[in-house]
């Protein structure tokens, strides 16, 4: 599978905020879509997820327009968003439910999600009673249940402890492993060096800089950080 997002156009009100901008992805690879705050990456997802439309460009899976309906996505966003006086089952039956799962093959996929995450003695309890890390794992089970084809994962690792940073990236690379594709939203380049094999770098709603991410550090002889600090920032 590739997705595409091409000539992306998206203003509010007078503010132009992508201004014709493109990226693709393959199965099997994590991308990384880098820039600082208002560069337009949380546009970029959620014109991506169908939230609203862009002005002018297209989503498309392997060359044709995206259908919500066959192609699943998955979203991990900054702001969890879940409820905190809910059991932890049913919230997250409901979620998978939402995703177009039948009650069975949800509960089946959410418990085998809980068990690789440590999380099954939780699993009838009120999601507000666990600690931020640990409700951050329960909001992680709401974008992989469904089996998605596309993982959007943004900010992944606030708030995780080492051990929980840890399991989550065994378990993103099991993902990319299984040939989804993880769109990796984050200001922690360490994280976006280990995962990610391709970059893109928004500045001011245009992408500035994309391409393998081990040849762009070769190519201009500098770390990911670097990189960032000299296309993300403001520019003359």
């Amino acid at each position: 599978m590739e997705l595409t997002l091409k000539n992306i156009r998206k203003s509010f009100g007078e503010k132009e905020v992508l201004k014709g901008f493109t990226f693709s992805a393959e199965s099997g690879e994590a991308l990384g879509i880098l820039g600082r705050n208002g560069a337009g990456k949380t546009t970029t997802i959620r014109i991506l997820m169908g939230v609203f439309p862009a002005d002018s460009g297209e989503v498309l899976v392997d060359g044709r327009p995206i259908d919500y309906v066959k192609t699943g996505i998955g979203y991990l966003p900054e702001e969890r968003g879940l409820y905190p006086k809910k059991k932890i089952i049913d919230q997250l039956t409901y979620f998978a439910r939402l995703k177009g799962m039948e009650k069975a093959d949800a509960v089946k996929s959410i418990d085998r999600w809980l068990e690789r995450l440590g999380m099954s003695e939780h699993r009838n309890q009120e999601l507000g009673t666990l600690s931020k890390g640990n409700q951050q794992k329960i909001q992680l089970v709401t974008a992989l249940a469904h089996d998605p084809d596309i993982i959007i994962l943004d900010e992944p690792f606030s708030g995780l402890d080492p051990v929980n940073a840890i399991l989550l990236k065994d378990v993103v690379k099991e993902e990319i492993a299984l040939g989804k594709i993880v769109l990796f939203s984050s200001h922690q380049m360490n994280y976006v060096e280990e995962f990610c094999s391709s970059i893109v770098i928004l500045n001011g709603g245009e992408a500035v800089l994309q391409g393998k991410t081990d040849e762009l550090m070769r190519e201009h002889g500098k770390n990911l950080t670097d990189l960032f600090v000299e296309y993300a920032s403001d520019r003359i």
